[in-house]
Formats: C-alpha cells, sequence, structure tokens
C-alpha cells in the first residue's frame, strides 16, 4: 500500500474520531451566557466543527486518491 494511502485512511479515520470531540467544545461554547457580548462568536462556532470535518474528510479523500493514482501508474 503506497503511503498516501495509508496517510489518507488515517486521516479519514481521525475526522471521524474528532468531530464528536469538536462538536462538544462548540455546545459547550454556545451554553456560555455571555456569548451575545462578542459579534458573530454565535455564527463562526455553529459552523466551525462542520468546517473542520468536512476538510479533513476532504483532504483524506484527497491523499488517497493520489495515492491510488500513483500507485496505478
Amino acid at each position: 500500500m503506497n503511503a498516501k494511502v495509508f496517510v489518507g485512511i488515517i486521516l479519514i479515520a481521525v475526522s471521524f474520531i474528532m468531530f464528536p470531540i469538536v462538536l462538544e467544545g462548540a455546545a459547550t461554547i454556545l451554553a456560555d451566557a455571555n456569548l451575545a457580548d462578542y459579534t458573530g462568536l454565535e455564527t463562526i462556532v455553529s459552523i466551525a466543527p462542520t468546517l473542520v470535518f468536512v476538510s479533513m474528510l476532504f483532504g483524506g479523500g484527497v491523499m488517497t486518491y493520489l495515492g491510488v493514482k500513483k500507485g496505478r501508474g
């Protein structure tokens, strides 16, 4: 197995492991009573877990694709 394929698969697995942790951290921040004092923070914190998950999943997919493509020719 190519090294890029291995790293891509590990990155995809780590994204599934990290998602609940990031989601819990975002929920903790959103539960803060003083959240309204910071402009736009609620929106950013609401979007952040999804952005982290999708970017890691996309990066792992691209890395795996490039590894398979290199391995075939």
